[in-house]
Order: structure tokens, then C-alpha cells, then sequence
């Protein structure tokens, strides 16, 4: 009895969201349903940042970014908003600070039926998930920074429907936490693959799609020279369809 009490408490544990998270997520939610996206393509949500960030999806050719530079605003939209790839974060060089990023996954068949054969058993064989746990400035590694010790990623999902005869997304339901990894990088200025082979809980009835939610927590950093902040850079989630993360970050220009 006191083992099944004590499995019970950990999976009630795991699945209970704190309040900070919950208003994290619950932003997620708004921002899919508002703007009908089911990544985060266009921007990332950290919980503190020097300045503005993008993830690689917005610079890449079909991102948003090269869009809005064939109007009339290109040069303005260049200066506000180019090269804006970098986390940095002074407050605490990013201990016990977040970083959200979200994707869909699809378990449906050609006809966009759900197929239980088509469930993702691991996200490692259907999503890239990279980023330089470094900075550089015009191609140069800046070792000045505190880099990324040791990060936790913690995984939420929940259900979307398509809606208006196919044109947006919508999640109804909150995020559910599902499973958290603890991930530790060396000290060294390298790109990280830091994806866990995470089997996600994913659809049991006819929808489109699953959220997937992770959640950078970062525990501890390799620190930099002193008053310097931490600083990593081209964060990127997307499906392994669109290429190997170093051929995707080809398609950044130079701005």
C-alpha cells in the first residue's frame, strides 16, 4: 500500500501546475488561438531577457521576418527586429529562469483521421531541437559570456482542433505536465542536441494534433567573466522534415 501511495503522489505531483506555469501556458494557449499558430515560429517566451528573441524559424526563408522585408519598411524592420537571435540574460546569468517553445505533433493518416499507428514514440524521430549554448559576433565565439551548465526540459501537452472549416487552430483544453528531463552540457562553445527521447502521451481520439510544450529550466551555468550575462543563441524546434538543424541555419541571411 505504501509504494502505490507513494507512485500516486509522484504522478499527482508531476501533473499539478504552479501558478507562474499555469499563467506561462495559459499565454501559449492565447497566443495559438489568437494568431493561428501551432509553433513557436515566430517568437519565444522567456520569463526574463536583455533584449528581444526570435527563434530561428523567423529568419529562415519562409519565416516571417523575410516576409516583411518585401514591404515598405524594410529598413526600419531590419534595424528593430534583425539579428534579434541571442538569450541573454544578466538577472541571475539565468539560473532558475525559463524558456518556453512549442510544436505540434500530428498522429493522423493521409486523410487527417487519427491512426494509432501513426502515434510519435519519440520525438527525437520526428522534431530537431537545437540551439549554440554560446554567443558570436560576426562569426567570432564571444567566451566572455556564462554558458548553460545544466538545464531541465519539461514537457505539457494538450489537444488542438481545426476549426472554421480548416483554417485555425485551437486548443479548448489547459497544458498538462507529463515528464521532466534533466539534461548537463560541457564547458565548451558547441551546438547541443538536447531533445530526450520523450514518448509523448499524444492523441486517444479523432484530432488533428498535440501540443507540445517545453519548458528550458536552467539549473545551473558555467560562469562567464564577471558582470557578464548568459548567453545562448539560434534556438530552434521544428520537424526533422525541414532539414538538419546546421542546414537550417543556412537559410539565415546575413542582415
Amino acid at each position: 500500500m505504501k509504494k502505490i501511495w507513494i507512485l500516486c503522489f509522484l504522478i499527482t505531483s508531476m501533473s499539478v501546475l504552479y501558478a507562474d506555469e499555469k499563467a506561462d501556458l495559459n499565454s501559449i494557449v492565447k497566443y495559438i488561438n489568437d494568431f493561428n499558430i501551432e509553433c513557436s515560429c515566430y517568437s519565444l517566451r522567456p520569463t526574463s531577457k536583455d533584449q528581444l528573441l526570435f527563434p530561428v524559424n523567423y529568419y529562415i526563408i519562409d519565416g516571417l521576418f523575410k516576409k516583411v522585408l518585401k514591404g515598405e519598411n524594410r529598413d526600419e524592420y531590419i534595424q528593430k527586429f534583425g539579428n534579434k537571435r541571442k538569450w541573454l540574460v544578466s538577472k541571475n546569468q539565468g539560473v532558475g529562469e525559463f524558456l518556453y517553445l512549442f510544436h505540434a505533433i500530428q498522429e493522423v493518416d493521409d486523410s487527417w483521421q487519427y491512426s494509432p499507428k501513426h502515434k510519435v514514440q519519440n520525438m527525437q524521430d520526428t522534431h530537431n531541437f537545437a540551439f549554440k549554448n554560446y554567443c558570436e559576433v560576426e562569426g567570432k565565439i564571444q567566451n566572455e559570456f556564462a554558458r548553460i551548465k545544466k538545464l531541465k526540459i519539461t514537457f505539457f501537452e494538450s489537444q488542438y482542433q481545426v476549426i472554421n472549416s480548416g483554417m485555425n487552430y485551437h486548443v479548448y483544453d489547459e497544458f498538462r505536465k507529463t515528464k521532466s528531463f534533466e539534461v548537463s552540457f560541457p564547458n565548451q562553445a558547441e551546438i547541443v542536441y538536447p531533445m530526450p527521447a520523450y514518448k509523448p502521451v499524444g492523441s486517444t481520439e479523432n484530432v488533428p494534433g498535440t501540443i507540445i510544450v517545453l519548458q528550458l529550466n536552467v539549473l545551473e551555468v558555467y560562469p562567464g567573466e564577471e558582470g557578464k550575462p548568459l548567453c545562448a543563441e539560434d534556438f530552434y524546434l521544428g520537424y526533422k522534415a525541414r532539414g538538419e538543424y546546421t542546414e537550417v541555419l543556412k537559410q539565415i541571411d546575413k542582415i
